[in-house]
């Protein structure tokens, strides 16, 4: 499809082709189309790396050639996500990872806002692709991820890019530490912008976790920028109330869900730290509180429930024994654990059985 379109004029079917051709990837059974879908990635690297010797003589020119890249990178994104999901075909990806993020370099930034995305979307694909291989690409990639975060007018950008940072936590774990600095002073400027897109917030939270689940006890140097920020959110959360409206309430319970994702990643992190008592005991009873007014909140779906108590699980294996008279008498502790326990849904159950041994493991607490 993509070859007998490749010359014709009508641009608009070119780009058809290459939406139903993402399709066809995401549908196939790769083991059926091993010898195929592995011709894809070169040849479609290929064809970007054309696009940076096309002659652009209007505007025109130029919109149709950035929704070309666009199409492209998303073609990448795809078939490198294909390739990855089986330990035969990785390799191939690895292979011509290097032009990949070479063509990434000459493009990222200097088209439009749908192209910067698809980019970006692909990059996160790859870095799931190459695992710990991927920190060869930093040095050279960390100017673009700078661009990417601070580029919150175009707000789709910043939030992948934002969310492919947590990906490369994931992968390269203590390795990322060199790269913190930077990057955890651009989430800081970012979340504390009040021009910055409500969508963007709570990944922010969530890339804080990540951060801090890789670079671990390392992150304690953030603590006293990122932690207030959390209070502070998590305050307006409580505040809110009775919403009627459906996408707002999606909103709050995302945004909760995000603030305890960023708590059970830096409390994990700094679980074996000896640093763990003096940084984090003075925003426990904080977090304790913020985890009974969620518990006491009838608007909060599953996923805030299952992070509530897994944070509160956390909360008492990263702090043992300090933290048993912050849960003394905390009846909402009980019935959160209890009704997660009674409930059909078995990753509730699960998470409540751990929580439940967590907190019974360094003093006794009845629930």
């Amino acid at each position: 499809m993509a070859e007998r379109t490749a010359g014709v004029d009508c641009y608009e079917l070119r780009f058809c082709a290459y939406e139903t051709l993402n399709m066809v990837v995401r549908c196939c059974n790769l083991s059926e189309t091993s010898r195929i879908i592995p011709e894809l990635l070169p040849a479609f690297v290929s064809k970007l790396e054309q696009t940076l010797f096309l002659r652009v003589v209007s505007s025109d020119d130029r919109v149709i050639l950035e929704e070309l890249r666009a199409s492209l990178f998303g073609v990448l994104q795809v078939v490198i996500q294909k390739l990855s999901a089986a330990i035969e075909t990785r390799p191939v990806v690895v292979q011509v990872a290097d032009r990949i993020v070479l063509v990434f370099l000459n493009l990222f930034g200097s088209g439009s806002c749908n192209a910067d995305q698809e980019a970006m979307l692909a990059i996160g694909a790859l870095v799931y692709a190459t695992g710990l291989g991927f920190e060869k690409y930093m040095q050279g990639l960390i100017k673009c991820i700078e661009t990417g975060l601070q580029n919150i007018d175009e707000h789709e950008v910043c939030a992948i890019t934002v969310r492919v940072v947590g990906d490369i936590c994931r992968a390269l774990d203590e390795k990322f530490l060199p790269y913190c600095d930077v990057i955890m002073t651009h989430l800081i400027r970012d979340i504390s912008n009040a021009e910055l897109h409500r969508t963007i917030i709570p990944l922010v939270f969530s890339c804080f976790g990540d951060i801090a689940l890789a670079i671990g006890e390392h992150f304690d140097k953030y603590v006293t920028c990122a932690l207030p920020i959390m209070e502070s959110a998590s305050r307006v959360c409580a505040e809110v109330d009775n919403i009627t409206d459906k996408e707002m309430v999606a909103y709050c319970n995302n945004l909760k869900r995000s603030i305890f994702e960023a708590y059970s990643g830096i409390l994990q992190g700094f679980k074996n730290s000896s640093k763990k008592d003096r940084v984090m005991l003075p925003y426990a009873p904080h977090l304790v509180w913020f985890i009974e007014s969620v518990a006491k909140d009838n608007q909060r779906d599953k996923g805030v429930t299952k992070a509530s108590v897994e944070v509160l699980g956390d909360l008492a294996d990263a702090l043992g024994s300090n933290v048993e008279m912050l849960l003394k008498d905390c009846k909402f502790c009980t019935e959160l654990i209890g009704e997660c326990l009674q409930s059909d849904d078995e990753d509730l159950k699960r998470a409540a059985t751990w929580t439940k041994g967590m907190i019974g493991r360094p003093f006794s607490v009845r629930v």
